[in-house]
């Protein structure tokens, strides 16, 4: 196995990353084998890569190799060794994308949940298999075949549809206190409110520091942060998608000072509200 000079991935490697967000390369291979890729430093986006039958073997670092077999979803993040190649006496047929993912995407990006530094998910569920393997689909197809005007938008969209998913695969093997998917339900639907813990707490029937101690554990954020970064999400959504005022979005999304607003937001997605619209308008 050696690296290929000529691969797109490596290319796109020795560019300086000013890539706005966006599906780099992808496409749907059937590789018998012998077909093997190494990339020692890896890249410097994502790698998806759903296997449709056969078998691949992909390297977890220090903790050797991982087994591609149908139904399964692995993500190598960026700068991680790429090693895959496929089994013998197999042909491994799979969907794979480098991406850029988009800033507000943050939240829902997966951390590794083997011992090494892959992200590997077996999708048990055909709802779940079908789903995903759907919208890898549409990736490659509004890439390859996708009306100009909009086909990064739709390529993104479709990608983003993955990113959810897998997002919901890794919550769902998680078993949360009734209690905390409770303050989480009141966040998603109350977030424009004032809502204080010592309130939430009345509401599930535990104290304030049994609550914060308990959604912190489970979650992995407190519950303030947790409403702050719904709040953000939501307005990131609104400068994207509307022409209304930053002010009238801060104060929309539950942000009584627009100034503070401000600063939340730069701090979350780098760029100030403003800045963030002209970007996001320029790219789509």
């Amino acid at each position: 196995m050696a690296n290929n000079p000529n691969d797109p991935a490596m290319l796109l490697t020795r560019q300086q990353y000013t890539h706005p967000p966006g599906i780099l390369v992808s496409d749907h291979y059937i590789q018998p084998y012998g077909y093997a890729c190494y990339r020692e430093q890896g890249t410097k986006d994502w790698l998806i890569i759903y296997t449709l039958s056969g078998q691949g073997w992909i390297n977890n670092g220090d903790k050797g190799y991982l087994s591609c077999t149908p139904g399964t979803l692995t993500m190598v993040s960026p700068g991680t060794i790429q090693d895959y190649f496929t089994e013998e006496g197999e042909v491994w047929e799979k969907l794979w994308a480098h991406f850029i993912p988009r800033l507000s995407w943050a939240d829902w990006m997966p951390t590794s949940n083997t011992d090494g530094p892959l992200i590997q998910l077996d999708l048990l569920n055909e709802y779940s298999r079908q789903a995903i393997e759907s919208a890898l689909w549409r990736v490659i197809s509004y890439r390859l075949h996708g009306d100009a005007a909009l086909r990064d938008e739709l390529t993104l969209n479709a990608l983003e549809e993955v990113i959810l998913l897998v997002a919901s695969q890794n919550q769902s093997q998680k078993t949360l206190d009734a209690r905390v998917q409770e303050v989480l339900n009141i966040i998603t639907q109350e977030y424009t409110g004032q809502l204080l813990i010592e309130d939430l707490g009345k509401r599930v029937c535990l104290s304030p520091s049994r609550l914060s101690h308990l959604f912190k554990e489970q979650v992995g954020d407190t519950i303030m942060g947790t409403l702050m970064k719904h709040r953000l999400k939501q307005a990131e959504k609104l400068l994207k998608y509307t022409l209304r005022p930053v002010t009238e979005i801060a104060l929309s999304v539950g942000f009584h000072s627009p100034d503070y607003f401000s600063r939340q937001f730069a701090t979350h997605f780098g760029v100030t509200p403003s800045n963030y619209r002209k970007a996001s308008r320029n790219v789509f």
